[in-house]
Formats: C-alpha cells, sequence, structure tokens
C-alpha cells in the first residue's frame, strides 16, 4: 500500500462524481427508465415507482415487486419475494464492505448500514477496479461520491422513464434495462485480475447452454461455474508452476 500515492480527500470527491457522471451514471440511468416503463405499466403511480428505485435500489428486487404488485400478490409475499431477489446482494455487500474497510474506519453502525444501502453492481465494480489507486480513507471517499453521483442519476432515470412513456414505444424503453448488464461485463473485461476476466468469459459461454436445461436459475449456475472454473484453473497453474520449480 506504500506506492498509493497520497491525495486530498476534496480530489478523490471530485474523481467519483467525474467517473460516475460518464458511462456508469449514463448507463444505470437508462437502466431505471427501462424499470420506470415496467412499473407504470404494472399500476404504478409516479410516487410508487420513484420510492421503490429510491428504497430498494436493486434491480432484482425492484421487478420482483412490480411482477407480484401486477397479479395481486399479498404484502407478505412481496416482501419475501424482495428480500430474496436482493439476496445475492450479501456476498457483493460483505466484498465491498472488506474493500473499503469499514470494520477498521470506526463509523457507526448507521453510517456502515447507509453507504452499503448505496452499494450497486456498479459501484462495486468500480471500487473493486479502482482499490490500487486509493488508500482506504480516499477510497471510501471515492465510492461515496460515485454512489451518490448514479444514485442521482438512477434517480433521475427513473423520473424520465415514467413520463418518457408517453412519448415512445415501451418495447424501446425495456431495451434500455441491459445497458447496466454490457457496461458491468466490460467493467469485468478491463479487471486487473486475469481470474475475474476468466471468470466472466466463462459464466458468458455456458449461460446460453445452461438455459435450455436450467431456465431462469441459469445466469446462477453460470456465474457459479465461471467463478469456481477461473478459481480452479489459476489454482492448478500455480500449483504446476510451484512443482516445477521444486522439481527443478
Amino acid at each position: 500500500m506504500t506506492d498509493i500515492p497520497l491525495i486530498s480527500p476534496r480530489r478523490a470527491r471530485i474523481a467519483g462524481v467525474f467517473d460516475a457522471s460518464s458511462v456508469p451514471g449514463i448507463a444505470l440511468g437508462c437502466t431505471m427508465m427501462g424499470f420506470a416503463v415496467i412499473a407504470r405499466e404494472a399500476g404504478f403511480d409516479f410516487w410508487m415507482t420513484f420510492l421503490t428505485s429510491f428504497s430498494v435500489w436493486g434491480m432484482p428486487g425492484q421487478v420482483a415487486f412490480v411482477s407480484l404488485y401486477a397479479t395481486g400478490a399479498s404484502l407478505f409475499l412481496m416482501f419475501v419475494a424482495v428480500a430474496l431477489a436482493n439476496m445475492r446482494m450479501m456476498l457483493m455487500v460483505i466484498s465491498g464492505a472488506d474493500i473499503l474497510r469499514l470494520r477498521e474506519a470506526g463509523l457507526p453502525l448507521w453510517k456502515r448500514v447507509l453507504m452499503m444501502h448505496l452499494l450497486a453492481i456498479t459501484s462495486w465494480a468500480q471500487i473493486s477496479y479502482r482499490q490500487k489507486d486509493y488508500s482506504p480513507a480516499n477510497l471510501r471517499v471515492y465510492y461515496l461520491s460515485f454512489s451518490l453521483t448514479i444514485f442521482a442519476f438512477g434517480m433521475a432515470g427513473t423520473t424520465i422513464g415514467y413520463y418518457l412513456d408517453d412519448v415512445m414505444p415501451p418495447e424501446i424503453l425495456r431495451l434500455v434495462i441491459f445497458i447496466t448488464p454490457i457496461y458491468i461485463l466490460l467493467l469485468l473485461m478491463n479487471a486487473q485480475q486475469s481470474v475475474s476476466r476468466l471468470a466472466a468469459v466463462l459464466g458468458g459461454a455456458a449461460c446460453p447452454f445452461l438455459y435450455a436445461i436450467a431456465g431462469d436459475w441459469a445466469i446462477l449456475f453460470a456465474g457459479f461455474l465461471g467463478g469456481t472454473g477461473a478459481i480452479a484453473y489459476y489454482q492448478l497453474k500455480a500449483y504446476i508452476e510451484d512443482k516445477g520449480r521444486l522439481d527443478g
């Protein structure tokens, strides 16, 4: 960590806002535009749509909530579905808290909870990519600025998408929901860790074949197989290299 240049919190804050205001913010804003279209078609008014994005801040949970609401499901069932849909964020939150070193920062629990509420896949991927460029304290400043900026883009996208449905075909607006996954895939392909790139390639290649077998579970299984396969490959490679050095 000694080779990380020390910068002022102000510079880290500006960098976070600047980085988020380009592709990440635009991608997330477009994704929320697509969600707003789905929510409006399900019968949500503007404030229900806006507060869903504001409070849930997780696309799988938001879509599950809207879909069940449209079918007239009970409040309990909607709560359970949203909780289960967002449970996949648990490992990401643990990883994000570790990258940001929140335990060492001495922050009160409520601040840590709020910081992790702002954690999206986009911001998690970004701090994973930039963690070697900032000290832990500056990375937390960078993360907050980045996350708050894309949060603002997301809320703006929700607002625009809800009313844009009046002037654009909903079929076109639904397509923008895929912009964020594409951006995250491109970010992973530029990741500093080779294991992350290999996991993305293996998982992406396996997903179409698994879909014919597992249906909606294909993404989960593909992610598991991709990550496991990538780790196994590099572990085996390291073992063979170590054995070769010992034999030599």
